[in-house]
């Protein structure tokens, strides 16, 4: 069964199949590469397998677990990246924006009635004034969503949820991954070592899967996510002036 025909029966819309299946998917591949290689005649059966495994739902379960690690990350986290990271760059005191780019975005939630702190009240009460810059963002989420494609704010939250999600399962990849190197010697030896005629295949899969463990290590780190998570957040906070624009447009049209 093809990946499209797997999406299909599953009913993923968009983001799972990006941000929570292939994550997931990356993961076990070393698995999937190893059998294909090593034992080709079970992997031609590997369409078959692969009806009943969506069938018995261990494609959603694998979407859904790569869900779970990254929320756990998130919350572990926080505030370096997801809603929390957003919140903080509405905050007086974080510099990432220019002063009068956040003064547009306060201006606008303030418009709609989001309560934003000012400065005084944020260096008072830095915990409240989080809650609030929190609040807001939740705010923003919901009246963006609707045009969240439009706009390519869910690009951006597809990257920010693969990588987040990706990282969370860094355990689990690497564990895979040792397994898969360790059974490609074991079946190189078994099959005469030096001499076995799957030396030259067992060398270049073992150099590969040697390849995507140092990307794991050394790729797949915070900093990854947090880059993602700046760039969502960003493009999230930019709806106020995309949203105000539109509305005056709107209000110039009706004059």
């Amino acid at each position: 069964m093809a990946l499209d025909a797997v999406m299909k029966e599953l009913n993923f819309d968009r983001y799972d199949r990006n941000a929570r299946l292939r994550p997931a998917l990356f993961t076990i591949l070393p698995i999937l590469v190893s059998i294909a290689i090593w034992y080709p005649k079970i992997w031609s059966l590997f369409g078959a397998l692969a009806s009943l495994l969506v069938t018995c739902g261990v494609t959603f379960l694998l979407a859904q677990l790569a869900r779970q690690r990254g929320r756990r990350l998130e919350a572990r986290w926080t505030p370096a990246i997801g809603r929390p990271h957003s919140a903080k760059l509405l905050s007086h005191a974080d510099p990432k924006l220019p002063a009068a780019t956040k003064a547009r975005y306060h201006a606008y939630l303030s418009s709609h009635g989001v309560v934003l702190p000012t400065v005084q009240q944020e260096r008072r009460d830095p915990a409240k004034a989080q809650d609030q810059y929190l609040s807001a963002v939740m705010w923003l989420l919901e009246h963006t969503r609707q045009n969240a494609d439009k706009s390519l704010l869910l690009d951006e939250n597809i990257a920010y949820g693969f990588r987040r999600n990706l990282r969370g399962l860094k355990p689990f990849a690497l564990a895979i991954l040792a397994l898969a190197l360790a059974a490609n010697v074991a079946l190189v030896w078994r099959g005469g070592g030096w001499a076995s005629p799957m030396l030259e295949t067992g060398v270049m899969l073992g150099g590969g899967l040697a390849l995507v463990t140092l990307i794991w290590i050394f790729y797949i780190t915070k900093p990854f996510v947090e880059d993602a998570s700046l760039a969502y957040a960003q493009r999230l906070l930019a709806q106020s002036d995309v949203t105000a624009s539109a509305a005056a447009a709107n209000g110039a049209q009706n004059r």
